[in-house]
């Protein structure tokens, strides 16, 4: 038997197995037709010169590989998702936060987020960055995480972390090292830095912060920073190595003032009222 009648048998019978006869079944102008669908199951083809009756999809068999298809992409689009959120929110507790657990107190910002996210599109093509600022417990990192979380759902990546953190990492790395963690924070397409103000104020981590700022300004890829630093003293920092990084964050960063009472002194009197109706 020749190799090209061996690859032909080889097609009929893989596609024979593909979509098998069922007992409801039936025949029609000589090809097999779906018991279910009333579509054929079968159909003429010429292959290599030779005419030959192969199996196709019926209508219902078609149906059910589509959802099939469909399942298993929102399968690997959650995968995917999740796989964003474990990799670019290095706080745990952050990875739940939502526009929608909103308690009324940051409505004005969530809103503002909310039109943040809607306009992905024109905010990364045109590098739109924010800066969060104003007192803390204000609700800057909350609606961070809301935008973080709301544009991983869409399956943008986004990194949120801190220069703590950073620093942490970068303590005792080498030089080549230091470079390559710094270029991997400009991969993302969002990176929100929280708590701009809370790094160690030494002459090498200032190198580090301004590192990060300016690598990611070159990146051309927006960026998001929180911090309870008033505006005044970012904008007119008296010293030369703040300067230059705060200089770069107003370049890239629209300020956005958080005000009102606190959410965590809200939150904190609202645990004690719980606490007294249990102890009571």
């Amino acid at each position: 038997m020749s190799l090209e009648r061996i690859s032909l048998d080889n097609v009929i019978k893989a596609s024979a197995i593909a979509n098998p006869q069922a007992d409801c079944d039936y025949k029609k102008d000589g090809l097999l037709y779906c018991g279910k669908c009333n579509t054929p199951k079968q159909t003429r083809v010429n292959l290599c010169g030779i005419d030959q009756i192969v199996s196709c999809m019926c209508d219902c068999r078609e149906a059910a590989y589509k959802a099939t298809v469909q399942a298993e992409d929102e399968r690997q689009r959650k995968l995917k998702i999740c796989a964003l959120r474990t990799s670019g929110l290095m706080d745990s507790s952050l990875r739940s936060v939502s526009f929608d657990k909103d308690d009324g107190r940051s409505k004005e910002y969530t809103d503002k987020g909310r039109r943040y996210v809607a306009n992905w599109g024109t905010v990364e093509r045109d590098n739109v960055g924010m800066l969060f600022w104003g007192s803390t417990g204000n609700g800057k990192t909350f609606v961070a995480a809301c935008i973080a979380n709301a544009l991983i759902d869409q399956g943008v990546s986004v990194m949120i972390t801190s220069f703590p953190r950073i620093l942490s990492a970068l303590q005792g790395m080498y030089a080549d090292d230091r470079a390559a963690y710094i270029d991997e924070l400009k991969r993302y397409r969002l990176l929100i830095l929280d708590d701009l103000g809370a790094e160690r104020q030494s002459e090498y981590a200032l190198e580090q912060v301004y590192s990060v700022i300016d690598a990611r300004s070159n990146s051309g890829k927006p960026l998001i920073v929180t911090t309870n630093l008033p505006l005044t003293e970012i904008q007119k920092a008296k010293d030369m190595s703040y300067q230059r990084i705060y200089d770069r964050i107003l370049a890239m960063c629209a300020p956005v003032q958080f005000e009102g009472e606190s959410r965590r002194k809200g939150i904190a009197a609202e645990k004690m009222k719980a606490a007294k109706k249990i102890f009571e």
